[in-house]
């Protein structure tokens, strides 16, 4: 029979290990965010290292970059089933190049620009180009997520499943499978917006440094 004492006593027993749990996940967490922040810098440095190569400018591609993530984080929403991420957010990024090429050519060699254009327009080698970054990009941010979140953006956004295979074989049904991908969306879309406003020299959210 419990008394009053013996279930006071399972309660500070119970109230002690809840405590040592709660520091337990204080000294983690700031290790899980600077791994998760390392991630973001990753993916920020990755974007900046191809646009510098074909806009030879670290403050354009910074421009171009900036202009990407505006796009991406502000017609999230747009991005439907069965349409995957990673191609819309390739084609995302190959409009911002073409627009900021479009919108500074007067200050641009006149044949590069044309160049840069055409290559865009007939060059499969350029697209591919942005698919494996996009792909890299969504893969390295993909461990940041829960994991049931991770799985279904990379069934559906990366490799292409369907929403059928994928509903039966996690056995729910095809609407609770996208109310599922939505809210995995949805918390990527979130760490895409964490990303941008990450400083890519010390890791940090709002740093401070002015970058």
């Amino acid at each position: 029979m419990l008394t009053f004492g013996r279930v006071q006593s399972l309660l500070d027993s119970q109230n002690r290990q809840i405590w040592k749990d709660e520091m337990k996940k204080d000294r983690q967490k700031p290790a899980a965010l600077d791994a998760v922040h390392a991630v973001m810098v990753e993916v920020q440095r990755d974007f900046m290292r191809y646009l510098k190569r074909q806009l030879g400018n670290e403050e354009e591609a910074a421009d171009v970059l900036h202009d990407f993530y505006l796009k991406v984080l502000k017609h999230f929403e747009d991005v439907r089933d069965p349409e995957r991420l990673r191609p819309w957010m390739r084609r995302v990024l190959q409009t911002s190049l073409v627009d900021y090429y479009r919108a500074h050519g007067k200050r641009r060699d006149a044949e590069t620009d044309y160049q840069y254009l055409d290559s865009v327009a007939r060059n499969d080698s350029i697209d591919g180009d942005l698919d494996r970054l996009v792909c890299s990009c969504l893969y390295k941010l993909l461990p940041t997520l829960k994991p049931e979140y991770a799985e279904v953006i990379w069934r559906a956004d990366l490799v292409g499943e369907t929403s059928e295979t994928i509903a039966k074989s996690l056995d729910i049904s095809n609407d609770n499978f996208r109310v599922r991908l939505h809210r995995a969306r949805q918390s990527l879309r979130a760490r895409l917006e964490e990303t941008c406003r990450t400083c890519p020299s010390h890791g940090y959210t709002d740093c401070g440094c002015g970058y």
